[in-house]
């Protein structure tokens, strides 16, 4: 369980236009391979590691601003076996508590709970 008034931002991946994969880019020959692999590797760097990377260098700071001023506050529930899987709760700083009491005597049971004072969010998996 974890309580948190931080609601950071999601890693986005960026698109792939333009992919070296299409045999229209450069072509059938064998001596393209030669350019094509380096391409591949600097268009994954780009799309999947320095371009999420520099926007959430740039949204941090945002999200950080914003938590200090709200008064909301995350509980998120993590199961890691057998598959893993994250519920989230929005509640008040006030009701923080009594909302995390209810959730957890309510997961101990088995059941998914809606505190008073809380909104549940949903439950969302990894990779999908």
């Amino acid at each position: 369980m974890y309580v948190s008034r931080f609601a950071g931002p999601v890693w986005q991946e960026g698109g792939n236009e333009g992919s070296v994969d299409d045999p229209g880019v450069l072509g059938t020959r064998s001596d393209a391979v030669l350019v094509e692999i380096p391409l591949a590797v600097i268009g994954f760097l780009w799309s999947s590691i320095l371009v999420p990377l520099l926007r959430f260098v740039f949204v941090v700071p945002f999200a950080v601003l914003k938590a200090r001023r709200s008064r909301s506050v995350w509980i998120e529930a993590m199961c890691f076996y057998p598959e893993p899987e994250t519920r989230t709760w929005s509640t008040t700083a006030e009701q923080v508590e009594s909302s995390l009491d209810e959730i957890v005597v309510g997961l101990q049971e088995g059941k998914v709970v809606q505190p008073k004072g809380a909104v549940y969010l949903g439950s969302r998996e990894p990779g999908r």
